[in-house]
């Protein structure tokens, strides 16, 4: 277990460096990243409401992160073709780069 603390503590720190700020993994931007990763990989959209729930944080403060990863252009808010009223978020393929980058610092 000591072993995996150490690995999951360097894996933080190089996730914080991968996205430039400090704290990046402990954030629920990441948790925002991670699950649009996912729906990316898996095919799916992701509304603007689900990516808040994502980070499992209150919205008002996932609207701040996702405009923070939108002006980072980590991902991209899309009209949804299905539902003109809504809006998507997505990843950017820069965005998807630096998760599978921050994602191998586990391996």
């Amino acid at each position: 277990l000591v072993a995996l603390a150490a690995k999951v503590y360097t894996a933080r720190r190089q996730i914080d460096t991968i996205f430039g700020m400090a704290g990046f993994a402990v954030s629920p931007a990441w948790d925002m990243m991670l699950d649009l990763y996912q729906a990316k990989v898996l095919g799916r959209r992701i509304s603007v409401t689900s990516a808040c729930i994502g980070g499992a944080c209150p919205t008002t403060t996932g609207l701040r992160w996702l405009q923070v990863l939108e002006s980072s252009h980590l991902v991209e808010r899309k009209a949804d073709p299905e539902d003109k009223r809504r809006y998507v978020i997505e990843l950017t393929d820069g965005g998807r780069v630096k998760v599978e980058r921050a994602l191998a610092c586990h391996l």
